[in-house]
């Protein structure tokens, strides 16, 4: 009986810890395996979500591109490589109190990339008092040797760079293509040179100087574009010290192939 009793006590101590443990690692597993459906749901949703978003964003650019129609910048619609271009122009010279230059001339110029060109230009320039000179002439006197030079003509060779090219809706309809440049250069301008002691002109040609130069070109087709330009010219002033032209130009440009 002694022996019976030792047994099952003994029995039921091996079993115990077993069922404990089972127990125990029933309860885990369920617990990870419920955490494991938790985390999962909110994931799918997420996604779900992130996909609903990236649908209706792409809904809505299709929608806002249709209504503005704008097209983007992916390539240059006119190309200048390795042309030649050809620009008549005409223009004024505001910065001289005394007299009212209208220069008008010919650039041409040589493409050799989309960004870089070098041009020649040669301008003759028609002048006429101002009215402030016409004061000072007529009403006080001035002799007009005191003005001491008028500029005839100029020349100058400058390389240009063009670091920017894009385009700009016109009131959402037309697209108008651009490129804006920079650029400098040298050459040389004749004067008229007046002294106090000969009142008649001695035309003076070895006046060398400089140039910069900021332009735009608005293009109409492949082969023609509208030229704005803003050209500051320097050279020796007669009697010492520097002359300084302000030009403003438009003109016309006619592009070529070079071969």
């Amino acid at each position: 009986m002694r022996r019976l009793i030792l047994w099952a006590l003994t029995a039921l101590w091996c079993t115990g810890p077993a069922y404990a443990q089972n127990t125990d690692g029933s309860t885990d597993a369920a617990a990870s395996e419920t955490t494991e459906m938790t985390a999962e749901v909110p994931a799918a949703e997420g996604t779900a979500e992130t996909e609903g978003q990236k649908a209706l964003e792409k809904d809505m650019k299709l929608f806002w591109a249709e209504r503005r129609k704008v097209e983007v910048v992916q390539r240059r619609l006119f190309e200048k490589d390795g042309k030649i271009e050809l620009t008549p122009y005409f223009g004024v010279v505001p910065n001289d109190d005394f007299i009212v230059y209208l220069p008008f001339g010919l650039r041409a110029g040589y493409h050799f990339s989309e960004a870089f060109a070098v041009e020649a230009s040669f301008a003759y320039v028609s002048d006429q008092d101002s009215d402030l000179a016409a004061f000072l002439v007529d009403e006080i006197g001035l002799n007009r040797a005191q003005l001491r030079q008028v500029v005839k003509m100029y020349y100058n060779v400058s390389l240009l760079w063009a670091p920017i090219y894009g385009k700009l809706s016109f009131l959402g309809n037309k697209l108008t293509h651009f490129d804006i440049y920079v650029g400098i250069g040298a050459g040389n301008t004749h004067l008229d040179e007046y002294t106090e002691l000969n009142p008649n002109p001695n035309n003076k040609t070895d006046n060398f100087g400089g140039n910069y130069i900021v332009g735009f070109r608005w293009y109409i087709t492949d082969l023609i574009n509208i030229r704005t330009d803003f050209r500051h010219y320097f050279f020796q002033k007669v009697g010492g010290g520097v002359s300084k032209l302000t030009e403003l130009t438009g003109g016309v440009g006619f592009l070529f192939d070079a071969f």
